[in-house]
């Protein structure tokens, strides 16, 4: 499938909208469909009722209803994870990334109860699309959307700083580390080295290794000097850690529930989550034998970074042992 120009757009429209060329809402959302290769369909929701949506796709391989039914379960998930993340002093949710095999789904908020669900038909990426063109164009699009309510962009995805040059190792750290007892599952000894090395006080600020709901391996630079700025008397590295202790053992019954909310367009299960606040993100990366890699960042203008990052950490970790990787 492709969003090519010169393709029709089909438009579904609410009930409840009338003339609906005339909102400029809809006009952006339809330029934004016209001009962005890959962005297959977008569905604009208020207080979860649908006001309109657009695709680019064939009729005889459409899901429309499925994909508008997805959007919407995708907002009532995105405001009980916003609540769920407060917890660790972060800032609201901004934005929520879907990726499985063949799709990938991205749910940003214009404001309080009012969202965009773009849709991507993909293959070729296991885990990211280093591109990312769907992605960063709704984003831009929650940016101008934004701006004609006059207010202010919340840089979903760290897209406005994606070109800035990263410090990569230029903190020397010693990482907190924590090894729990699965109850015999197995951590394997490569992944233990490949999150160490991961980390970087620059921007990928936490990573952790689970089966279920069991956390086997934590790491993390909140300790490091240069992180100061982060933290406060209401807010400790060990509190922000025991936050993310706990989220991360809860992030496979998430990962669980988003599932069921994707099955209803998308035929493969989840492999990469990101959920994505005013400062920072976390990532959720399912391996291919079943564990979860979780990732944090706490600086804005890395998001993209640390996700990339984490794409190529989940690669690693996903190496078989006796394969030849430490």
């Amino acid at each position: 499938m492709s969003g090519d120009h010169h393709r029709n757009i089909t438009t579904h429209v609410g009930g409840h909208v009338e003339k609906p060329e005339d909102d400029l809402l809809f006009r952006t959302c339809r330029d934004v469909v016209a001009r962005t290769t890959d962005l297959h369909h977008i569905a604009f929701y208020t207080d979860r009722v649908l006001d309109f949506a657009l695709d680019v796709l064939d009729d005889e391989r459409a899901n429309r209803v499925g994909l508008r039914r997805l959007g919407r379960q995708l907002c009532n998930e995105f405001e009980q994870l916003d609540q769920l993340l407060r917890n660790g002093r972060t800032g609201v949710l901004i934005r929520v990334v879907l990726r499985t095999a063949d799709a990938e789904i991205v749910c940003d908020p214009v404001i309080r109860q009012q969202f965009v669900v773009g849709t991507s038909y993909t293959s070729g990426h296991d885990y990211i699309d280093e591109a990312n063109d769907v992605d960063r164009a709704v984003a831009k699009l929650i940016g101008e959307l934004r701006a004609h309510l006059g207010l202010k962009g919340q840089n979903p995805g760290g897209y406005e700083a994606e070109h800035d040059k990263l410090a990569i190792g230029q903190f020397p750290h010693d990482p907190h580390v924590e090894v729990m007892d699965g109850g015999g599952a197995e951590l394997p000894p490569h992944v233990v080295t490949a999150c160490r090395a991961a980390l970087d006080p620059a921007y990928l600020h936490l990573v952790a290794y689970c089966h279920g709901d069991e956390v086997l391996f934590l790491a993390d630079t909140f300790d490091h000097q240069s992180m100061r700025p982060y933290f406060g008397r209401e807010t400790t590295p060990e509190q922000r850690r025991a936050h993310y202790r706990m989220l991360s053992a809860q992030l496979s019954d998430i990962s669980t529930s988003l599932n069921r909310v994707s099955a209803n367009a998308v035929r493969s299960k989840l492999r990469r989550i990101v959920l994505d606040v005013e400062q920072g993100a976390v990532y959720c990366y399912r391996l291919d034998n079943s564990a979860l890699l979780v990732g944090v960042t706490l600086y804005q203008p890395r998001v993209r970074h640390a996700d990339l990052r984490m794409a190529r950490l989940a690669h690693e970790c996903d190496v078989p042992l006796g394969s030849g990787s430490n």
